[in-house]
């Protein structure tokens, strides 16, 4: 199973959660949360209200800006939406940023974890180099995960951060896009981008790397030595039947893109899936699976109402109401 590079955390204590000094609106908020992670019920949240003031700005471009490391080329934030998820400041999955606040992941990213001890890193590229870029950090604020995930089978394995800052987006730092609603993508070559291990059970690489892999059609998927019954319609498979090139351990919650057809010419990115799970890495007849995005337009609607979007054409964006 591609899993992050982690382990599940033993049940949090609420003297950890609690430091001393803490309000008490504070206090009862981390013995909520611990509540949360021991029940596995999220409370209910105060709704989210809509964005307002959106500033203009495009999504899922890329960044041509090169440099040269140690003799190797390498494009440094060449995507601009990736998104390091740590846990006790470790890393241990990626992530997608959507809007000025949100990050998509995948949710057996936040599965028994406690949010008060995430964060996500942005612009970020080498993570043994301290200063190679001027990195962004916020804390995550909300967590909501899809309330159809499975721990079992990974269906609905998908989940959105709110960030507890405010993002700038310019040239530098933008989010990718929306997929087209209703596209199966089947046949088109999709791009997984993550700082995942580069062998089964090897290390995470320190920087960021990309692989392309085809798109299969579900009904195919079913055909490999998955089967039918493990693949759902929210899932969407990747990979060469030969294996060679796949996601892996680490790449969990980053995504899987696609160029949009239509705006090929001006490199836009969409978000078809998330990487989610498969057995081993690479491994013939068995793909890469993802979440497969475009089946939870309207969930992701309904929990990043209070972003902004950046659009694919150069008009104004707007709050996704709109």
């Amino acid at each position: 199973i591609q899993d992050p590079v982690h382990e599940i955390p033993e049940e949090e204590d609420d003297s950890v959660l609690v430091s001393a000094g803490d309000s008490p609106d504070r206090k009862d908020n981390a013995f909520l949360e611990w509540l949360e992670l021991l029940t596995g019920v999220q409370r209910p949240s105060p709704p989210l209200k809509p964005a307002e003031n959106c500033t203009e700005c495009q999504c899922g471009r890329t960044n041509t800006v090169k440099r040269i490391v140690g003799g190797m080329e390498t494009r440094v934030n060449q995507y601009p939406w990736m998104t390091i998820l740590k846990y006790n400041n470790q890393f241990y999955c990626g992530g997608t940023l959507i809007t000025d606040r949100h990050v998509m992941t995948a949710a057996h990213c936040v599965h028994g974890f406690s949010r008060a001890r995430m964060s996500v890193t942005l612009l970020d590229h080498d993570q043994s180099m301290m200063n190679e870029t001027e990195t962004i950090t916020a804390k995550v604020e909300r967590i909501f995960k899809h309330p159809g995930y499975s721990s079992l089978n990974y269906d609905n394995d998908i989940a959105v951060l709110r960030l507890d800052t405010v993002l700038q987006m310019n040239d530098k730092l933008r989010p990718v896009c929306q997929p087209s609603s209703g596209e199966s993508f089947t046949g088109y070559d999709g791009i997984v981008t993550g700082w995942g291990t580069t062998s089964s059970g090897g290390n995470v690489s320190p920087t960021l790397q990309e692989v392309t892999v085809p798109i299969m059609s579900n009904e195919d998927c079913k055909k490999t030595a998955y089967g039918e019954n493990r693949i759902s319609d929210n899932m969407l498979c990747a990979g060469y039947p030969e294996g060679m090139k796949d996601s892996c351990q680490g790449d969990s919650g980053g995504p899987l893109h696609v160029m949009d057809k239509e705006m090929e010419s001006e490199n836009i990115h969409q978000i078809a899936g998330v990487v989610s799970w498969g057995e081993g890495c690479a491994r013939p007849n068995y793909p890469g699976v993802y979440t497969r995005v475009n089946r939870y337009e309207e969930w992701i609607r309904n929990n990043t109402i209070d972003g902004c979007y950046c659009k694919q054409d150069k008009t104004s964006s707007v709050s996704v109401e709109n």
